[in-house]
């Protein structure tokens, strides 16, 4: 059964999939770049960060947090509240499970004054491809932050390390069993 009060913070996911969000305004609507088309402001994507609902005003997509994990990921309504960690069975909470995602590698650059985007389909291929994405990610952010970048909520800093820890060691063990 669906447990709203146990979804994640709002923002952090959103802007896992979206990049950094504006600061909201005064009814809590921060803008970014849509994951579901190619947006030439980046700042199409609105999201509500103290409700969680989500509107782009260029492809038209809305809803909650949920639909949008649902739309990004091609996941049932049950298979991503697993994966938020809102799922209770039999009274029992369900805890957060990861899956792989599937995400496009995006490069923007400029040639001659002309903008570019390249977009490549990266999904992983094995567990192992994907426990060494989850901490080559770790690695990145945690070089981003050592480099002066603010963490994107309390504590980032600390989960990034805890992920990097983590993933080493299932790499061990799944590079191990793969032998």
């Amino acid at each position: 059964m669906f447990d709203k009060s146990l979804l994640p913070s709002f923002r952090p996911v959103y802007e896992a999939a979206c990049g950094k969000l504006t600061r909201p305004n005064s009814k809590g609507w921060a803008l970014g770049n849509c994951p579901f088309h190619k947006s030439k402001s980046r700042k199409s994507f609105g999201v509500n960060v103290n409700s969680g609902g989500f509107f782009c005003h260029g492809c038209g997509r809305k809803g909650d947090l949920v639909g949008f994990v649902m739309q990004r990921d091609g996941l049932t309504f049950k298979q991503v509240c697993e994966r938020l960690g809102c799922w209770q069975e039999n009274g029992k909470h369900i805890k957060p499970r990861a899956g792989p995602q599937v995400r496009d590698l995006v490069m923007d650059f400029i040639i001659n004054g002309i903008e570019y985007r390249a977009e490549i389909l990266d999904e992983p291929k094995t567990e192992l491809e994907r426990l060494r994405r989850f901490h080559a990610e770790a690695a990145d952010r945690l070089d981003e932050i050592h480099r002066g970048d603010s963490e994107k909520f309390e504590g980032e800093a600390e989960v990034q390390w805890n992920i990097l820890a983590d993933s080493w060691e299932l790499i061990q063990i799944e590079a191990s069993d793969a032998r």
